[in-house]
């Protein structure tokens, strides 16, 4: 009677070790997948300024060639969500000296975060600033004065 009592102990032991195991590998890959969700999202918001950012240049270098000198264009980007997954991120441009990139990351945890390049040479135009997501009305200005061209993220 005892030996039984024992296995069935161990058993019993087994199985909570078992459930244990498999609860904190769910709540792993739970964690893994909204981070994943979190960076997909960044990425898809960074394309798309990306995308603005390049359009507003070609405008800009256009009406530069037509004999403008000055020019100050601005896209609002209204579309922008608040929160994703319920947590305030910052958009913010990194400069190399081959390229600029776009960062996007959650401000409580960066290590959170997605990066696009914008395959512009920094000797072109001058690209800086930031955008913090609960900020309202953030754009993109592109600005020549004459002399250099900049575009400014700011919210």
């Amino acid at each position: 009677m005892p030996s039984e009592y024992i296995m069935y102990l161990s058993i019993l032991l087994i199985g909570s070790l078992a459930i244990a195991g498999i609860s904190a590998t769910m709540m792993a890959m739970d964690n893994t997948m909204e981070e994943r969700s979190i960076e997909t999202n960044f990425e898809s918001i960074l394309q798309s300024i990306a995308e603005i950012i390049h359009n507003l240049k070609i405008q800009g270098e256009e009406m530069i060639l037509e004999g403008a000198t000055a020019i100050s264009l601005g896209f609002q980007l209204g579309e922008l969500p608040q929160t994703i997954q319920q947590a305030e991120y910052q958009i913010e441009v990194l400069s190399t000296e081959v390229t600029y990139s776009l960062k996007a990351y959650v401000i409580d945890d960066e290590d959170v975060s997605s990066i696009v390049s914008l395959v512009i040479d920094p000797l072109d135009i001058t690209i800086s600033g930031s955008i913090i997501s609960t900020n309202t009305a953030p754009s993109v200005t592109y600005i020549y004065d004459g002399v250099s061209s900049s575009i400014v993220l700011a919210s």
